[in-house]
C-alpha cells in the first residue's frame, strides 16, 4: 500500500512535468498571433487546464477524494498574507505608482486565469500528491516534500533565484498545510487570492509594469533586491518571506484540536 502510494503520488509530478513540456509547444503554436490576453488565456486553458484532468484522473485511480471546503477561510489568509507583504514593501520604500494604464475589461478574464491555473496546481499537488504521500509517510514528510515538488515546478518555470525559490517552498507549505487542516478549497482560495491581488490587484508581477490583462493598481517595486527591487518583484523578496512565514505560524496556531 505505502509503496503503491509513493508511486503514483510520483506519477503525478511526472505528469504534469511531461504535460508542461509536451503541451506548453502546442499551446504556443495554437495561440500564435492571438493578443496577448487571448494568447494567454488560451495558453493557461490549454496547458492547466490538462493538468487539472490529469489531477482528476490519477486521483480517481489512486481513490483520492477532494475536500472543496474552506474557499473563503484561505482567502481570507491569503489576501492578509499578500497584503502583509506590500505593506513591508512599502515600509522599506521600495513601493511606488507604476506608468502602466488603468483598469482593462480583461480583468475578469485574467481572473478566470488565474482560478484556472491555481486550481489545477492544487488539485494535483494538494490534492494529489500530498494525501498519497500522507498515507505513506505521515504528514510531516507529505507536507515539504510536497512544497519541495511545487517549488521545483516553479524553478523550471523560470523561478531561479534563491529567495524566490525559498519564497515558492513557504507557499507551498503554507497551501499545504491549509489543505491539510481545512480541504484542498482552503489552498485553492489562498493561491487564488495572492495571486490575483499580485496580478490583478496591484500590478507587481510582472515588475516592472502589468500583464496582459491589467490591474486595478499599477504598483512597481524599485530599489533594494531584497525587497523586490528586481524583475522577480515581489516574489523574490524577504518581504514575502516574512509574510508567508507568518501565515504559515498563523494557519499551525488556528489548526484544528
Amino acid at each position: 500500500m505505502r509503496a503503491r502510494a509513493i508511486a503514483l503520488a510520483g506519477a503525478g509530478v511526472l505528469a504534469t512535468w511531461v504535460c508542461l513540456w509536451g503541451v506548453t509547444p502546442f499551446a504556443d503554436h495554437l495561440m500564435r498571433g492571438a493578443s496577448p490576453a487571448v494568447a494567454e488565456t488560451g495558453f493557461n486553458v490549454v496547458v492547466f487546464g490538462a493538468i487539472l484532468l490529469l489531477a482528476w484522473g490519477l486521483g480517481r485511480v489512486a481513490g483520492v477524494s477532494w475536500r472543496w471546503t474552506g474557499f473563503a477561510r484561505g482567502a481570507a489568509v491569503g489576501l492578509a498574507a499578500v497584503l502583509l507583504a506590500v505593506g513591508y514593501c512599502a515600509l522599506a520604500g521600495t513601493l511606488g505608482r507604476g506608468g502602466g494604464p488603468s483598469a482593462s475589461f480583461t480583468l475578469p478574464l485574467g481572473l478566470l486565469v488565474v482560478l484556472v491555473q491555481v486550481t489545477a496546481e492544487e488539485a494535483m499537488f494538494r490534492g494529489h500528491v500530498q494525501p498519497l504521500l500522507v498515507r505513506a509517510a505521515g504528514a510531516g514528510v507529505a507536507v515539504p516534500l510536497t512544497a519541495v515538488a511545487f517549488a521545483a515546478l516553479h524553478a523550471v518555470l523560470g523561478g531561479v533565484e534563491p529567495v524566490m525559490l525559498a519564497n515558492m517552498l513557504l507557499g507551498g507549505v503554507l497551501f499545504g498545510l491549509l489543505a491539510l487542516y481545512r480541504g484542498l478549497g482552503a489552498a485553492i482560495g489562498a493561491h487564488v487570492a495572492w495571486n490575483g491581488v499580485e496580478q490583478l490587484g496591484v500590478g507587481l508581477d510582472p515588475n516592472p509594469g502589468i500583464g496582459p490583462f491589467g490591474a486595478a493598481i499599477d504598483l512597481d517595486l524599485s530599489g533594494a533586491a531584497l525587497w523586490g527591487g528586481t524583475t522577480a518583484g515581489l516574489n523574490g523578496s524577504v518581504a514575502m518571506t516574512l509574510a508567508l512565514l507568518a501565515a504559515i505560524l498563523f494557519v499551525v496556531w488556528r489548526r484544528p484540536v
